[in-house]
């Protein structure tokens, strides 16, 4: 009888004639075969990955001058918007792809762009170093030239009935406020090779530069301004009340009397506004015991306080001599509306600073504000 030999997946098999071999056993010895083959070639490659020799070469491979992981970067809508505001900022250009140029929120008729999101925002955070009305009171978004608030007059005055008597009749009665946004504007000159350097962050440049000179005029407009051509200061508003002292020079039961001259709900959540001159007469005064009125903050970065309220400076806020309006106290969150209209809006000029190699950098916003509760604030009025 002769015998052959074969290979099924390199495995070898003995074979008869094939008029003596029997099929069964060909299945059966290549199976077999097979089997033996894939479970060698499995613990081959198990042991290859688990090789820690391998491993550490591989590290070192990476490690090699010039050679990096692949790596996948996606650029986030704030950074697309920040790059095409700054590309916007050095070239004077707004159609640099189309990407950018939607980023940019175009379509005001004077050729400017808005600020992106990102740079408003922190433009508005900012803001609050210097304007500290804006981080005590209301501030909302207005989507037109006027908001009107709704104030109620009169309330509805239950009266006492017997059991089969009639019911009195009692219906509230309304007004409304006005919110007018007033603009505001700067020229900040910049030079054009700065402009040209791409190590420096134009957004953030502008950024605290913007908000230093728009929070400072802020502060003034929320304090005394004359609400027609700018927002209404608390001051000049006739809804705050005044409480006046008995002498032209403060005392510390003047500020006991004002922190309860508004009501309850008002005082527990009420800040005190003054300059920095005033928190140093203040903080002498004391009461009929002797104690300091002024404490000290408990934490670093905690304003100080008085009663228990926290203290505010204003710079805009008068000094507290005869006659003068030094101090206000109250809840600025219900009495007083900050309304922005427009957040930043950023024009570049090249051509009128040519001569001396300077670009003008226009921004302008527009924001309002006013006493929309007279009865949650209060303002301390020195006897003249």
């Amino acid at each position: 009888m002769t015998m052959h030999t074969g290979t099924l997946t390199g495995a070898p098999i003995e074979l008869k004639d094939a008029a003596d071999a029997d099929p069964a056993d060909i299945v059966t010895k290549a199976l077999e075969g097979f089997q033996a083959t894939v479970e060698a070639r499995l613990d081959a490659i198990e042991k290859k990955a688990v090789d820690p020799t391998r491993l550490d070469r591989l590290e070192a491979r990476l490690s090699r001058p010039g050679v990096t992981a692949p790596k996948v970067e996606e650029a986030t809508a704030g950074e697309i918007e920040r790059k095409a505001f700054e590309d916007y900022l050095r070239t004077g250009r707004a159609d640099q792809t189309a990407i950018e140029t939607k980023a940019l929120t175009l379509g005001l008729a004077s050729g400017s762009v808005l600020a992106p999101k990102e740079v408003s925002t922190d433009i508005i955070q900012k803001l609050v170093e210097f304007s500290p009305v804006r981080s005590v009171a209301t501030v909302i978004g207005m989507g037109g030239a006027l908001l009107e608030l709704p104030r109620l007059v009169n309330e509805v005055e239950p009266g006492q009935v017997t059991e089969i008597g009639s019911r009195p009749e009692s219906e509230p009665t309304f007004d409304s406020l006005e919110v007018k946004p007033f603009e505001s504007a700067v020229i900040v000159p910049v030079s054009k090779t700065l402009f040209e350097d791409s190590v420096i962050n134009l957004s953030a440049f502008l950024s605290g530069h913007l908000a230093k000179k728009f929070g400072q005029r802020e502060a003034r407009q929320f304090v005394t301004g004359n609400g027609k051509t700018e927002a209404e200061g608390v001051l000049v508003s006739n809804m705050v009340q005044a409480f006046e002292t008995g002498a032209a020079v403060l005392k510390g039961d003047d500020l006991i009397d004002l922190f309860y001259a508004v009501a309850s709900f008002y005082s527990s959540r009420g800040t005190w506004l003054m300059n920095r001159q005033t928190m140093a007469v203040v903080r002498k005064l004391k009461n009929n015991q002797g104690d300091y009125i002024w404490q000290p903050a408990l934490a670093a970065g905690q304003p100080p306080s008085i009663m228990g309220r926290p203290v505010l400076e204003a710079p805009d806020m008068p000094l507290p001599a005869a006659g003068a309006t030094p101090i206000v106290f109250g809840d600025f969150a219900s009495g007083y509306l900050v309304a922005d209209r427009i957040g930043l809006e950023v024009k570049t000029d090249e051509l009128t600073g040519w001569n001396t190699g300077i670009v003008k950098v226009l921004a302008r916003r527009r924001v309002g504000g006013r006493v929309v509760e007279g009865n949650a604030l209060v303002k301390l009025k020195l006897k003249a």
